[in-house]
Parts: C-alpha cells; sequence; structure tokens
C-alpha cells in the first residue's frame, strides 16, 4: 500500500497560532503599559518591562548572564472537543484549548521582604495580563472566525524552584480557556489580524513588531 497523502502536513495547528497569538498580544500590550508608565514617570516602570516566552521550560536560563525579569511564559496545557449540547449535530470540530500563562517576578536578593516584594510585583504583573486578556478588543484575540469564547478561568500562584537560592522569584499562572474552531482557515481574512512576532529559535523569546 502506498501513501495516500499527498501533501505536506506542514501547516500549524490553529492552536499553535492563538499560542502565538496570544504571546504576541501580551507583549506589544505589555510594552504599551511600559512607555505609558514611562510617560507619567513612574518610579516603578520597569515592572511592566516584560520578556514574553513561548513553550520555555527554563525561563530562569532564557537571558543567560542577563535578568529578563519580569517574565512571562505561554505554554500549551492540552487541547480536547469542547462540549456540545446532544441535540445538535453540528460543531463537530469545535475544540477548547488550556493555556498557562506564568507571569514570573522577582524581590532580587535574600531579605527580611524580597519574598513579600516578588509576590506583590507577581501579581501586579498577572493583574496587567488579565486585564490585557479580558479586554473588549480581545474578545476573539483578533482571530474571529477561528476563536469563538476566551476566558481566563483561574489564577493562583507558587514559588518555583530555582537552583539560585539568592534571588526570591514568585510565580502567578493565569489558566486561559479558549474555544476555537479547529477547521476555519488559517490564513489572514475577514475579522482575522495575526500579531506580527518573531519567536526566537534559542529560547522562545517573543519580538513583536509594534510599529
Amino acid at each position: 500500500m502506498s501513501a495516500q497523502i499527498t501533501d505536506r502536513l506542514d501547516n500549524p495547528d490553529n492552536v499553535e497560532i492563538i499560542r502565538d497569538q496570544i504571546g504576541g498580544i501580551i507583549a506589544i500590550e505589555m510594552d504599551n503599559q511600559y512607555q505609558l508608565a514611562l510617560q507619567e514617570n513612574d518610579p516603578v516602570a520597569d515592572d511592566y518591562l516584560a520578556t514574553v516566552l513561548i513553550e520555555n521550560d527554563e525561563p530562569f536560563n532564557a537571558g543567560g548572564d542577563n535578568n529578563l525579569f519580569p517574565l512571562i511564559n505561554v505554554d500549551i496545557e492540552r487541547t480536547q472537543h469542547a462540549s456540545r449540547d446532544a441535540s445538535t449535530s453540528v460543531n463537530y470540530n469545535k475544540m477548547q484549548a488550556t493555556f498557562n500563562v506564568d507571569c514570573y517576578q522577582t524581590g532580587n536578593y535574600e531579605g527580611k521582604f524580597a519574598g513579600r516584594t516578588a509576590a506583590i510585583k507577581a501579581w501586579k504583573l498577572a493583574r496587567c495580563v488579565r486585564a490585557i486578556l479580558d479586554s473588549d478588543v480581545y474578545t476573539y484575540l483578533n482571530l474571529r472566525g477561528v476563536v469563538c469564547a476566551v476566558n481566563v478561568s483561574g489564577m493562583q500562584s507558587g514559588v518555583p524552584s530555582m537552583s539560585d537560592s539568592a534571588v526570591k522569584v514568585v510565580v502567578v499562572r493565569l489558566t486561559v480557556d479558549v474555544t476555537y474552531d479547529q477547521d476555519a482557515p488559517q490564513t489572514s481574512g475577514p475579522g482575522m489580524e495575526i500579531m506580527s512576532v518573531v519567536i526566537s529559535d534559542d529560547n522562545g523569546q517573543i519580538i513583536a513588531d509594534i510599529s
């Protein structure tokens, strides 16, 4: 028996496009928040100067000797068929994906309040990301026709394990559920605006085109 599929299967799934779109939106909007903070002479403007990564399982090592905090890492946790009304016979291709958006912040060095500082900053970062994803302008992540619904379904904090014990870090994880159509067109069209981003091959860092 010979192979029956003659086309290359090299196009990304919609869930991959959505993941990168989430990262691109966060990168562009956090950069804008940083610029707004600078305009207002915010003394902690750097709290908004976030490095956004895609599918990086070692985010602390992404910058080598460079401090990339605050860090935001976006990854796909799972995707499955969305639940549907048993009385309907359509929408078999509706899927629901769960994404983890991890927001890391540091309290810098050991000290009495280093952990508390890291926690306050991490929740501040996560709150900004939640507000971005919950914004009316991103109801469909600019992918109308593919994305049907976006819901930030939970937030929880923790202390990641790190080899460098002299640095206090807290992570707040946002769980983002997205209902989407697996078979919707995977190219830009009416109602769709795929963010112009470049993802580094080395560490998954997003470089967004904000021009």
